[in-house]
């Protein structure tokens, strides 16, 4: 009996790891590309993150003020990040990282509710403007 379950189980891993698809997404993907300003000056070095729900984000360095990427089209939440390398404490053991805070508010990232539409063709001259305070 303990072999009738191992082969059913067997079949049953077998069918579903074949699956109805070819394993890649439906939802198409198309260049992004714009600009980030901080207190209105391009912000140096940054991400800015697209994200369309039950997808994986689409992080995008922005360098200079400008950004250049794919995410997935339709309706996307952005989210904008910076961050500033810290000392360390004199308490720190050597194998800590140093502490790294972000230059953005919360409100432009994890509390972002900026939102831009991705096309089919996708998106471009996008101008993101956050502010530090």
């Amino acid at each position: 009996m303990n072999r009738k379950l191992l082969l059913g189980l067997s079949a049953i891993v077998m069918l579903g790891s074949i699956g109805c698809g070819d394993g890649k997404s439906h939802t198409a993907q198309a260049d992004v590309l714009g600009t980030v300003t901080l207190d209105g000056k391009p912000l140096a070095d940054g991400e800015i993150a697209f994200l369309v729900t039950g997808k994986a984000p689409a992080n995008i360095p922005v360098k200079d003020g400008a950004f250049s990427g794919k995410a997935f089209s339709g309706k996307n939440r952005v989210e904008v990040r910076a961050t500033k390398t810290m000392p360390k404490s004199p308490k720190a053991l050597p194998t800590d990282e140093a502490p790294k805070i972000n230059l953005i508010p919360d409100r432009y990232n994890i509390r972002s509710t900026m939102e831009t539409t991705v096309g089919t063709g996708g998106a471009k001259d996008l101008k993101f403007e956050v502010k530090s305070k």
